[in-house]
């Protein structure tokens, strides 16, 4: 006798195949809406999926999540916070859709700023004919990807919100130091306003997570492979193998193929990607940078500060203040150069 199952569909996929979104790290069901499955579906969105969040740390540590697996961490806490706010949750949803290949790692370079490629594809199709075709505003949802007026998905208030807090935490789970499931730190949070707030052990806890993505971001394993990498695709640029325009539509792995294809890259490309372990980087205070070495600055870590009953937690605990201000002195100029070991 044939007994005849019911088909059901994984549960976990993110491709917009499914009609409900399981996130995995927050443990969040999310109906999806037709919108939202039309934009899970097309090109750019599926382009953030073979886009590493982490730059070229995928080559050096367990920082493998995609930018779309980021997103929709972001797109699933809008979506529990908001559950209503159509717009919001589109904009969650798009917010990073213009990053270039290895996310932030190229930033870098003149002409590569995935701001200006964001607004450039939520303003043309396919993504904006997806938006008209479900009556959302294209410029309407660029506005609220800017943070205006501010929301959960961003402020310009330097105040916690959904795109680093899904940031902080995705990195600390990889990192082995998320000391409690994000669930439970998920069930302490609450939005007052447009922005989150929680109990002052909860942001404490929060804080430490920011100070170690800041110390993350200046090491020899994430600040190393990334510097390596803008370097040679600055080469690329310079050789006139592609331009930051064909980049903006690329993956990571076309990157790659570039680099270990091309005549001026592919030595240290091959060097990046299998002894990623003899690149060292040395703070800049004093002395001078060792002979051969690419300088870059860090200026600008992401130190956005959670609220406790409508204060930063900085004013009501003295540790969280301590921590903010180590972080703060991670900026400077730093030396990224290939060792003898």
């Amino acid at each position: 006798m044939i007994v005849m199952v019911e088909h059901q569909d994984y549960h976990a996929r993110l491709d917009g195949a499914a009609t409900v979104l399981w996130e995995p790290l927050w443990r969040i069901r999310t109906d999806l809406r037709p919108v939202e499955r039309a934009l899970l579906a097309c090109k750019p969105m599926r382009r953030l999926h073979f886009v590493c969040h982490g730059g070229a740390s995928v080559l050096t540590t367990h920082h493998t999540h995609s930018r779309l697996q980021h997103t929709l961490g972001v797109f699933s806490l809008v979506a529990h916070f908001c559950p209503d706010d159509d717009l919001l949750r589109v904009a969650a949803l798009l917010h990073d859709v213009g990053h270039a290949p290895f996310s932030h790692a190229l930033e870098q370079l003149d002409g590569v700023d995935h701001h200006r490629w964001t607004v450039e594809c939520l303003l043309s199709p396919p993504v904006a004919d997806i938006l008209a075709w479900h009556d959302l505003e294209p410029q309407a949802v660029v506005d609220c990807v800017d943070g205006n007026p501010a929301s959960i998905l961003k402020n310009r208030d330097g105040i916690l919100h959904a795109d680093h807090l899904d940031s902080w935490v995705r990195s600390a789970q990889a990192g082995g130091i998320l000391s409690q499931p994000a669930s439970d730190i998920l069930a302490r949070l609450h939005l007052a306003g447009p922005h989150l707030e929680t109990d002052v052990e909860t942001a404490e806890l929060l804080v430490d997570l920011i100070a170690a993505e800041a110390r993350f971001h200046c090491s020899s394993a994430n600040l190393g492979p990334n510097t390596i990498l803008a370097h040679l695709v600055q080469r690329l640029f310079d050789a006139g193998v592609l331009t930051p325009d064909e980049l903006a539509a690329m993956t990571d792995a076309e990157v790659e193929r570039c680099l270990f294809e091309t005549p001026a890259t592919k030595e240290e490309a091959q060097r990046l990607w299998y002894q990623s372990q003899t690149i060292d980087v040395q703070r800049l205070d004093n002395g001078n940078a060792p002979p051969g070495a690419l300088l870059v600055e860090m200026d600008h870590l992401y130190l956005a500060m959670p609220l406790v009953d409508d204060r930063v937690v900085t004013q009501v605990s003295s540790r969280a203040a301590d921590l903010l201000d180590e972080s703060q002195q991670l900026r400077g100029m730093y030396a990224v150069y290939w060792s003898d070991r």
